[in-house]
């Protein structure tokens, strides 16, 4: 509410009562028709089902075609498409970018560290290994194909998936969207031999539960044995899920981080994240520190999915500074620039 708007009602509180209550319902109604719709600001893609919400904040060529024959699929079934497959689009999606991106970071960088059979129609030829084959087996100076090996490049981009799960009592309502999301994860896991990492925020912070493997059956276990809490210390997952991923990126793996949680963030970092965040400040220091982590990841360029387990449809942006679950997310999406799903129900 604007200086003016406040000092109008004022006044009118002074003059009648029933007068004010009136002005203030109006006001009320015309915000909520001219900021309808502005949750999803930004967005480059939207599908709509029965049971779940899909909406990108970034686009790739492949994305379109993608999500063309998907929308195509969601008419022809009447909406009746599962929530785990928009996940699992959402993942998808994220990892080709990433895979993209670490691509690009290690152009110049790779080098060929050994050798090998040649595998597949296209390779790079290791001379001097296929020259001192050749001498072996007594065919030099001319080379038959038995003597040909590969070069075996160091930097190849590969993947791995950061899971920040949050584990509040509040998810206890949210457990069917949890398993959507999960499941989403596996597949997507198994089918790349993708690493996973799960990262659970609980009590006053996060610890690692699981570094980065590509046995998932390990991180299924270990979430089996976590337990709920009264607290949501989402930011300091999602941070600690950001220092994972840039000891993964060191390593040579391009991060996807993966946050599943219905929003409903109350505890803040201990300090703030500096020169972060502040071009939005909120009301509450636990939502002060989760835009402030969000624009952290987005300056380092992870991809990240995001998965709201208790999508609620918002008509309109609430007052400055106060977001519902629904509303945080989809602003760590759009701050990151990442994909958003909300499973309904």
């Amino acid at each position: 509410m604007t200086f003016l708007a406040l000092a109008l009602f004022v006044v009118l509180a002074l003059v009648d009562i029933r007068l004010a209550t009136l002005a203030l319902l109006l006001w009320l109604l015309l915000n909520l028709l001219l900021n309808r719709g502005s949750v999803y600001a930004g967005r480059r893609a939207m599908l709509r089902t029965r049971r779940a919400v899909y909406v990108a904040f970034s686009m790739s060529p492949d994305f379109k075609k993608s999500l063309l024959s998907l929308s195509r699929g969601i008419r022809v079934l009447g909406g009746r498409v599962e929530p785990s497959q928009l996940v699992e689009l959402a993942i998808n999606v994220s990892r080709k970018s990433a895979r993209l991106k670490g691509r690009r970071r290690m152009k110049g960088l790779a080098a060929t560290i050994d050798y090998t059979l040649p595998r597949g129609r296209y390779f790079k030829v290791h001379l001097p290994a296929t020259l001192r084959r050749s001498a072996a087996l007594g065919e030099f100076p001319h080379v038959s194909w038995d003597s040909v090996r590969a070069r075996l490049m160091a930097g190849r981009a590969k993947v791995s998936l950061i899971v920040v799960l949050d584990s509040s009592a509040s998810m206890m309502y949210s457990i069917r969207g949890i398993l959507t999301a999960l499941e989403a994860v596996k597949r997507e896991a198994r089918k790349f031999r993708d690493r996973v990492a799960l990262v659970v925020s609980k009590g006053f912070g996060a610890v690692v539960a699981q570094h980065p493997t590509t046995n998932f059956n390990l991180v299924l276990s270990k979430i089996s044995r976590i337990g709920l809490d009264d607290f949501t210390p989402l930011a300091s997952g999602m941070y600690l899920g950001y220092s994972l991923a840039m000891r993964e990126r060191n390593r040579g793996y391009e991060p996807v981080m993966i946050i599943i949680s219905d929003g409903n963030a109350n505890v803040p970092l201990e300090r703030h994240v500096k020169g972060f965040g502040r071009r939005w400040l909120a009301l509450d220091p636990a939502v002060q520190s989760v835009i402030e982590v969000a624009s952290l990841i987005a300056k380092s360029g992870v991809e990240t999915v995001i998965v709201n387990t208790k999508h609620r449809e918002v008509i309109a942006e609430g007052a400055e500074g106060l977001v519902s679950g629904t509303e945080l997310l989809l602003k760590v999406a759009r701050i990151t620039r990442g994909e958003y799903v909300g499973v309904i129900g």
